[in-house]
């Protein structure tokens, strides 16, 4: 809404009306929060801010999950406490224009393999317009899997997709200590059956190494949105 400043004049006897036209609302500040890559126990996550008026300074403010914490921020300063996460400007990107989006990056230490992004935030002290990337979700994080034996786990999705989508478990290369079945799986779009979980079965052959933890990505290869990625882990069971 314009604010109107209104001003009365005489002229010749007359009463006239002037309404002078102050400056238009602001734009709301936007972000978008996307995790980039996973290693299982880490992760990096991409954060863009678009501010609704110039800036000269700014801090951006976040919580993550328990136990996550960050191990590096790019292009931003940080400090954790608890879960609250508080990324502030470096000397040489404090100004920021109306209209144009700031990126930063934080490198999170994530031991429980949780790939939830922050449900608010928060830029200079007020929350922004931000709606949370959607992610697969794995019904377990992590577990061990003697040699010979079997197990199995489910995906799905947290969100609708736009369309089907096309999600590839264990990344390109097979691991020779587990055996994954299926290897890709897809989603449908449709009202009802979208989140319908989908089952991994996972064996250790006879004679497989089992004297190291297995890294099994979990990774979307099609289709719209775009959905942060999970990983389970198969440790050790020796």
């Amino acid at each position: 809404m314009k604010i109107r400043r209104t001003l009365v004049a005489t002229i010749l006897g007359a009463s006239v009306m002037l309404t002078v036209p102050g400056p238009a609302d602001a734009a709301a500040t936007t972000a978008a929060y996307g995790l980039t890559t996973s290693w299982g126990e880490g992760f990096q996550a991409q954060l863009a801010v678009t501010p609704g008026e110039a800036v000269s300074g700014w801090t951006i403010e976040f919580d993550l999950a328990e136990g996550q914490e960050v191990a590096a921020a790019f292009h931003a300063d940080y400090t954790q406490t608890g879960r609250h996460v508080v990324l502030s400007n470096r000397p040489f990107n404090g100004a920021v224009p109306a209209g144009a989006t700031l990126g930063v990056a934080v490198q999170v230490d994530d031991p429980g393999l949780i790939n939830v992004p922050p449900g608010v935030i928060v830029f200079n002290g007020q929350p922004v317009t931000y709606t949370p990337q959607p992610y697969l979700l794995a019904s377990m994080s992590r577990g061990r899997l003697p040699e010979g034996g079997t197990m199995s786990f489910n995906v799905r999705l947290t969100q609708r997709p736009v369309s089907a989508i096309t999600v590839e478990v264990g990344g390109g290369d097979t691991d020779p200590e587990v055996v994954l079945t299926p290897r890709t799986l897809t989603f449908t779009n449709h009202p009802v059956l979208w989140n319908t979980p989908q089952t991994i079965t996972l064996t250790r052959p006879d004679g497989a190494d089992t004297s190291r933890p297995v890294f099994i990505p979990i990774i979307q290869r099609g289709g719209k949105p775009a959905y942060a990625m999970e990983a389970v882990i198969v440790d050790p069971s020796d």
